[in-house]
């Protein structure tokens, strides 16, 4: 693709390259690539994004949001604009405009997952202060229950005290003429007066009811750990195997590749590849370009696309949010792979998800 630029430095193929970049992490050289499309192309809208979020990923926010506040004047229903802006003043603290630009992005693509969860936890942040201000009162009112130690009054008549649990209970020795039992009028609503043996004061103590530890067998670790079986179930990627069976038996196919749409490689069905990692960043980098265009012009999304290359064919279609791409020898027909391949799409989509 180099190549290409250099015979044609004003060809719009620039932005592919410098996204591919951005995936890698090579953003000097991204945004070096854009600078040099755009003093040519000065109004390839796209590349104007793209070299915004490639500020963005840089970490130079003022420099992003100068691009992208200029592509907004000009393009406010942009998906991609409004996105990296909200990643922009999330970034810079400003919450209330951040909120506006996600929002803006879910009306123009409500399936759009990074913005929904953007959205949900700006909110989320806004709403946790009041609660946890409305949390601490139950630990003030809980303060003020337990009653203050009492200390009794010598009046000269012997104490008589009944020995309790020193951790499970609290208790206070009366005194006087008449025991407390005979006056349950004074004794305080949250303690119940307990009646010694014959001989002996009585003696008010807590409810130990609530001092005793409640044993809840509900709650028991197992009941909350994954076990080995259960871990193996949420991701059964070799599943995918017996799907892709189907499709790598073909004679003209050579291999194929699944992986998400920001280019992580998920399974590698073409072991001749030495570069299965660069492969898969280039063809999301590729896909996701063309469905920002289309997107940009209202046309719907990308479903599949080919690639011709002068040894090998590269047939790309979508599954869910992954990509399989099959690698075909040069005679094979794109039409008959892409029947195949449908066939065993939905076994990928409930696999992957």
């Amino acid at each position: 693709m180099s190549d290409e630029l250099a015979i044609d430095s004003g060809a719009l193929i620039f932005a592919t390259l410098a996204d591919v970049y951005l995936s890698s992490g090579m953003y000097d050289e991204a945004i070096s690539i854009l600078k040099d499309g755009l003093s040519r192309n000065p109004n390839y809208t796209l590349a104007k994004v793209i070299l915004g979020r490639a500020h963005y990923l840089k970490g130079d926010l003022g420099e992003a949001v100068k691009i992208l506040e200029e592509v907004y004047s000009q393009v406010k229903d942009s998906e991609n604009t409004n996105l990296y802006l909200g990643h922009c003043y999330r970034k810079l603290g400003d919450s209330d405009r951040a909120i506006q630009f996600y929002e803006t992005v879910l009306k123009i693509n409500s399936k759009n997952k990074e913005a929904d969860q953007e959205l949900t936890s700006l909110r989320a942040a806004q709403v946790a202060p009041v609660a946890e201000v409305e949390s601490k009162e139950p630990e003030i009112a809980a303060e003020a229950k337990p009653l203050p130690e009492i200390t009794p009054e010598p009046k000269g008549e012997e104490m008589v005290a009944v020995p309790v649990a020193p951790v499970q209970t609290h208790s206070i020795v009366t005194s006087g003429k008449e025991p407390v039992a005979q006056e349950p009028e004074k004794v305080e609503p949250t303690v119940e007066p307990a009646i010694a043996e014959a001989g002996q004061e009585a003696v008010v103590v807590q409810e130990p009811e609530k001092s005793e530890p409640e044993t809840l067998p509900e709650t028991h670790p197992s009941d909350t750990l994954f076990t080995p079986e259960e871990s193996t179930a949420v991701f059964p990627l070799e599943k995918l195997n017996e799907p892709m069976s189907k499709l790598l038996n073909l004679k003209t196919v050579k291999g194929a590749l699944i992986c998400s749409k920001d280019g992580l490689l998920i399974m590698n069905y073409y072991p001749k590849s030495t570069n299965a990692d660069e492969l898969c960043a280039f063809i999301a980098a590729i896909h996701n370009e063309s469905q920002n265009a289309l997107h940009f012009i209202k046309e719907g999304d990308i479903d599949k696309f080919i690639i011709e290359k002068s040894n090998e064919t590269i047939c790309v279609i979508t599954a869910g949010e992954s990509l399989l791409t099959v690698i075909t020898k040069p005679e094979a027909k794109p039409g008959l792979v892409f029947v195949y391949a449908r066939k065993i799409i939905d076994d990928i989509r409930e696999i992957l998800g």
